[in-house]
């Protein structure tokens, strides 16, 4: 599998895990348009892995720090990073900034 479809596998897996988690416990939330977020910021940080950037730079700099993060660096099998993500903001709202120039 190339990089991409790690990732997709990646937030797809995490995403059935918070809705099997949701159904079991009504006090979780599950956010039902998450999964197509997610995948849009795969497409994103593909795109940068594409034009050279280092994966685990582009994924750090794509996802806040938590679970769904550290599901995506460790499907390429790289360590857990809970650095503060570097990047843009929008309304207060992370939006991504490529690694690459």
């Amino acid at each position: 599998m190339n990089i991409r479809q790690t990732l997709n596998h990646a937030v797809t897996e995490f995403d059935r895990k918070q809705e099997a988690r949701a159904a079991k416990n009504p006090r979780a939330y599950y956010n039902v348009y998450a999964l197509p977020q997610y995948l849009g910021r795969v497409a994103d940080v593909c795109e940068d892995i594409d034009a050279g950037a280092d994966p685990v730079a582009a994924i750090t700099r794509g996802f806040t720090p938590g679970p769904l993060r550290t599901a995506c660096l460790k499907a390429i099998g790289a360590a857990a990073n809970n650095a503060k993500s570097v990047g843009a903001t929008y309304l207060g709202v992370p939006v991504y900034s490529k690694v690459t120039a």
